[in-house]
């Protein structure tokens, strides 16, 4: 019975589980739902093509060869290969294993700290549950993989004084090359140092150790360089996020919306946080309230950091729950092992894919997918105005390769022309001033749009197409170049296949 007992999951598969379980039904098109991932696509193409990263705009029409950093070079490249060699079906299934094998790692880990194997479950699945608003194809799932590790490192140092943390140097290189969130591993190495600092007397162990942190923190400042636009890469994240004003205008950069039901999980870990210490018989250690601290502060003002906060304040939710008088709180002891269910599973899907089932893709009541072949057969050198978010799916999938006239990297467009932009969108004034300078050809815009209404009573503009998702206009002055939506030949090409 030895070998059965070896074969049983763990409360970490259990986990692995949920989670694969969560992403793989829950974010079947969600995962697919930000405009920012078609342009990564299209980048990643020409970084194969090309050789290089990305120095100036080609995507646009409206910045052509303005200067711009690619702050996530590398995640277009391996994006763009693993897409056209396997499709995003088989790009959401990794997505789904990626994130199950993180957040099973996360509760495994709690255990090892040990947390009763229920209570890190259920820390865990809620950690999972607020990241979910977050679970796109974009650089940023990197972050969060980083971000996990850094912790266990610099926890590791704070608990047994040894070099862990002059780890984290080594994974800033990769994770600056991935994504901007980089800038989160020297925070959590210098939070880390001021909790360390506070946790027990001075002494010649914890000095000693304060300077391995110390210098774990300037060398994760230096790492990052080790990038192909050198320091031009801190001045652009520092310009999105400083400068440029336009974070004001990027919903995920707002301050978290309580109320609305998809952030309840957070609003109730909040409330925990506070309730608990009076109930609980154990309470949060100086060096896991100064990582809640910081990262609480972070989360509040901007929701991209929510999932991030719950990463960070799991060991000391998980402790605060284990002084608490739980019946149950030992079911499953003695399970931290993974097992080999997880690569069996990895297995399972990928031969699924194999077969032709699909795990997930583009939801045609987001994206429109009609809309685009009737784009297709319009003349490519026609100036198109169309919806933000759409830029991206203009600039990857259109054949022949179109430019658009906007897509969600704001930093290159700036804060002023992004105003008039949506003031154009709902047919306000700005449309007259932006249309007779840019000399628009075709109109893309949701039919509910300002300026769908004004466009359909205009006579100079005519429908060439409509659907549920979309409405494409033409000027009439242009008639003898633009086509007519036929639906009979639409359809030709997938949304999403590769090239070619």
């Amino acid at each position: 019975m030895t070998w059965i007992r070896r074969l049983a999951p763990g409360m970490p598969d259990l986990v692995f589980g949920i989670v694969l379980v969560m992403v793989t039904v829950g974010c079947r098109t969600s995962l697919l739902n930000d405009p920012g991932t078609f342009w990564h696509v299209r980048l990643g193409r020409e970084i194969l093509r090309t050789g290089d990263v990305p120095r100036f705009d080609t995507l646009t029409y409206t910045r052509e060869l303005t200067p711009w950093v690619d702050q996530s070079w590398a995640f277009d490249l391996a994006l763009a290969a693993f897409v056209d060699r396997w499709g995003w079906s088989a790009a959401i299934a990794a997505t789904a294993l990626a994130l199950a094998t993180l957040y099973g790692s996360l509760a495994r880990g709690l255990m090892r700290d040990g947390i009763p194997p229920l209570i890190a479950t259920v820390v865990t699945i809620l950690a999972a549950g607020i990241g979910s608003i977050h679970f796109l194809i974009r650089p940023h799932l990197f972050t969060l993989l980083f971000v996990f590790w850094v912790l266990r490192l610099c926890q590791r140092q704070h608990e047994r004084s040894d070099k862990a943390v002059l780890l984290v140097p080594f994974l800033m290189v990769p994770w600056a090359n991935l994504h901007g969130g980089f800038l989160a591993g020297p925070l959590i190495v210098l939070t880390a140092t001021f909790g360390h600092a506070i946790s027990g007397p001075w002494d010649a162990s914890r000095k000693r150790n304060l300077w391995k942190f110390a210098a774990a923190f300037v060398l994760c400042l230096l790492a990052p360089l080790i990038n192909p636009y050198g320091i031009g890469l801190y001045q652009h994240v520092f310009h999105l996020l400083g400068s440029s004003g336009v974070t004001q205008l990027i919903a995920e950069y707002q301050p978290i919306p309580f109320g609305r039901p998809e952030f309840r999980l957070i609003e109730w870990v909040i409330l925990a946080l506070i309730a608990l210490p009076t109930f609980s018989t154990r309470r949060l250690d100086r060096y896991d309230l100064a990582h809640g601290l910081v990262w609480l502060h972070f989360a509040l003002g901007s929701v991209r950091h929510a999932p991030l906060f719950a990463l960070v304040i799991a060991p000391g939710l998980s402790k605060l729950l284990e002084g608490l008088p739980l019946a149950a709180r030992e079911f499953g002891q003695g399970r931290v092992r993974w097992t080999l269910w997880p690569l069996a599973t990895a297995a399972g899907m990928g031969l699924a894919l194999w077969c032709g089932i699909g795990f997930g893709g583009f939801d045609p009541k987001t994206w429109p997918l009609d809309g685009v072949a009737v784009l297709n057969q319009q003349p490519v050198e026609s100036r198109l105005f169309h919806e933000q978010d759409w830029g991206g799916m203009i600039e990857a999938e259109c054949r022949p390769i179109r430019r658009a006239f906007v897509d969600d990297r704001f930093e290159l467009f700036g804060k002023k022309a992004l105003l008039n932009y949506f003031d154009a969108l709902q047919g306000g004034p700005d449309w007259d001033g932006l249309c007779q300078q840019e000399r628009f050809h075709l109109v893309w815009v949701k039919p509910d749009r300002g300026l769908a209404k004004r466009l359909a009573n205009d006579p100079q503009w005519q429908t060439l197409h409509r659907d549920s998702v979309s409405v494409l206009f033409g000027r009439k002055d242009d008639e003898p170049r633009l086509r007519v939506s036929n639906r009979d030949e639409e359809g030709s090409r997938v949304l999403g296949d590769p090239p070619g």
